[in-house]
């Protein structure tokens, strides 16, 4: 016989597993319907493309907040390309089109977003949405222009990606690319999707890195007992904290006085992809021979990016400080702004050293490749990244193939060994810490 104890605990049992099994098939039903509607939506789609025919991505690169991609289209009915788009296609019909540059070799069409790094599709301005990516051609035939829209299949080395956007009104956004396949009629349609949806920046991702140059058994340049791994880590601090105030999340590669590597695990060089960065900022001080020079700013950057960002650190510090752009005419780009590549002679150096370790020089190595190691190390396949272990002698750049990266800036605030400079530096760090801060703000707004 059942007591009323027990029958009390049979029957709250009986209605736990109840609730259970309606939570069950409500969520059974839930995953029925959205099936239902991703089928609709890929109904949809093969509809409005060429059917088992694609646009090739070769490759597809993120750095700093720009998505940029190159393939090619197969010219299968000896059509004249007018114009070549790439579509952003949402599942409520809403699209963005982004223009692409294109030309025309042994019968195929390459095209691309951009031939600069740090251009194309903005990731901060797409909205919220589940997106196809997709190619549209406009042909000329008979006189007539024809529109044929055509799924992209990926033929990269890279099958997905996360991003973060920056912060912004405490808010931001998870951006995942990847590609899928789906089945009609046993054939297969590629296609490539993006999907953008609000989220709180996860506890290891950040914005900004800022590497205070030097320190520690590498103290930089001196001089009249000033050092510049000093310097560094001050106005480092200092760029942190007014960045955090106006809501960036910044991280520091080193907080004291101490030697940091270059490569490896929490390293110089690897802390930006470790963090998901979209900047890196790395902060250093000139010197030269030559005693008490004239002194100025040099903004460093890669050979293969759109230089404004740059020149806007450049023009800013000069405006905000009343400094001077550096006399230096050796790698300069604009006034304040320099691209620093290997030399000839700097190539044939690195391949004597190597075969004097007993290593096989770095095959990519060229004139187009960054000399600075915090510009070309922390931009993966973008700015030519080589250090893949060979040289037993330093470790490894883990992320030297990577497709996606920050996007760097070395900064030399200007000359510890010139009296303005130094006097400038050290009692107007505020006025060089706003002039970086508001080129930062301006870009990320404007973009």
């Amino acid at each position: 016989m059942i007591n009323k104890k027990n029958l009390k605990i049979i029957l709250n049992i009986v209605l736990i597993v109840s609730i259970m099994v309606l939570l069950a098939f409500i969520y059974s039903r839930k995953l029925s319907n959205e099936e239902i509607v991703k089928k609709d939506i890929l109904e949809d789609l093969y509809n409005d493309v060429v059917p088992y025919e694609f646009a090739y991505l070769n490759l597809y690169t993120i750095y700093g907040n720009h998505l940029n991609v190159n393939g090619v289209l197969n010219n299968k009915d000896n059509l004249e390309v007018k114009n070549m788009k790439i579509i952003l296609k949402d599942y409520e019909e809403k699209s963005i089109e982004y223009d692409l540059n294109y030309d025309f070799n042994d019968n195929k069409y390459n095209f691309y977003l951009s031939k600069n790094i740090n251009e194309g599709i903005d990731l901060e301005k797409i909205e919220n949405g589940k997106y196809f990516v997709l190619l549209k051609v406009e042909y000329s035939l008979n006189d007539e222009l024809i529109d044929k829209i055509y799924t992209i299949k990926n033929n990269s080395d890279y099958s997905q990606n996360e991003y973060h956007t920056m912060t912004k009104n405490m808010e931001n956004k998870k951006i995942e690319i990847f590609f899928r396949e789906y089945n009609k009629d046993n054939k297969n349609l590629n296609y490539m999707q993006i999907k953008v949806l609000s989220e709180n920046l996860p506890e290891n991702v950040y914005d900004i890195v800022i590497d205070p140059g030097h320190g520690g058994k590498d103290p930089g340049a001196m001089y009249d007992g000033k050092r510049e791994s000093d310097l560094t880590l001050e106005y480092s601090i200092l760029l942190k904290q007014k960045l955090e105030e106006i809501g960036y999340k910044v991280k520091l590669t080193r907080t004291k006085d101490e030697y940091v590597e270059s490569y490896g695990k929490n390293a110089r060089a690897t802390t930006p992809y470790e963090t998901k960065a979209k900047l890196v900022l790395s902060i250093h001080l000139n010197s030269t021979e030559k005693i008490n020079p004239q002194g100025g700013v040099e903004i460093y950057a890669s050979n293969d990016a759109n230089l404004d960002f740059a020149k806007s650190f450049a023009d800013n510090i000069v405006n905000y400080t009343g400094t001077g752009y550096s006399p230096n005419n050796i790698s300069k780009a604009l006034d304040g702004v320099y691209v620093r590549t290997y030399t000839e002679e700097e190539i044939k150096e690195a391949i004597e050293y190597a075969n004097e370790l007993e290593y096989t020089p770095y095959e990519t190595l060229s004139v187009k490749t960054p000399y600075l190691f915090m510009i070309r190390e922390t931009g993966g396949i973008m700015t030519h990244a080589y250090v893949d272990g060979r040289n037993k002698y330093i470790d490894s750049n883990p992320y030297y193939n990577s497709n996606q990266s920050a996007e760097a800036y070395l900064l030399e605030l200007g000359f510890i060994n010139s009296e303005n400079d130094i006097n400038n530096l050290l009692k107007n760090k505020n006025l060089y810490i706003n002039a970086i801060v508001d080129s930062i703000k301006n870009h990320y707004t404007n973009y």
